[in-house]
Parts: structure tokens; sequence; C-alpha cells
């Protein structure tokens, strides 16, 4: 599974575990309580639509995935989000996972910053397009 693979890969970097104390590569969504162990990251499909051909599936992948990273200060938020950015952003290569997907390109498509009142927090989405068999 792709998801599988990119964060093996994300997380498998030591400049993103020297940040990301908390860990990383939940599956769409924070689980209570773990910002509070320090900064920390999300993915989800956004999209992964499946192509065919009148001979069966088309080899090539098209997934859109989202990287959501938090922090409790901004300059943390944007730092682990640069390191996860120089991970993936132009990645080509086989990932870990159980399939052994192979990139033949990642590219990032889109980054967006927010910030929750309640709880005091920053968060910069980034998501990317990837070209996988």
């Amino acid at each position: 599974m792709i998801e599988q693979g990119i964060a093996k890969l994300v997380q498998g970097t030591a400049a993103v575990a020297a940040i990301a104390t908390a860990g990383g590569g939940f599956l769409g969504q924070l689980p209570k309580g773990q910002l509070d162990l320090g900064p920390t990251w999300t993915m989800s499909i956004v999209t992964d639509p499946s192509d065919y051909s009148l001979t069966g599936p088309v080899d090539l992948g098209n997934t859109t995935i989202q990287i959501d990273v938090f922090a409790q200060t901004p300059a943390v938020c944007l730092q682990l989000a640069r390191v996860i950015n120089s991970v993936l952003s132009g990645y080509q290569g086989a990932l870990t996972d159980s399939d052994a997907v192979y990139v033949n390109g990642c590219f990032q498509t889109d980054k967006k910053d927010f910030f929750d009142d309640a709880s005091r927090t920053y968060r910069r989405m980034l998501e990317y397009q990837i070209f996988h068999n």
C-alpha cells in the first residue's frame, strides 16, 4: 500500500525523526493528545482514481496525498514541513511497503497554513501528486 510506503519513507528519514518527536504518519487524523508529545504529522489519500483499458488496469497509478504537519509553534511547524517536503518533492524510487510500490515521480501541488485558536496550535497542509506502478 502506498500509504504505508510513504509513511515509512518520511518517518525513516533522520531529519524528520529528529523533529517529529511524537512520531508521525498517522492515517487520516491525529490521535487525541498526540500533539502534547511534540511535533507530528498525518497523511491521507485525497484521490486515487483507478484507470482501466480494454485489457484491464493501467499500470501507472496517480495518487494525490495530503500531509498535515502539526506543532505548538509556527517555526517548528514550518521546519518539519520543509524537511518532509525535501524528502517527498521530486522523490523517485521503490517504497518499502508490502506491495513494493515504485514511485516514478512525486510532485508538490499545494500547501496551506492553518491556526487553531482553541488549541493554540499550528498546521501546514502539503499536497503531493504521486505517479507510481
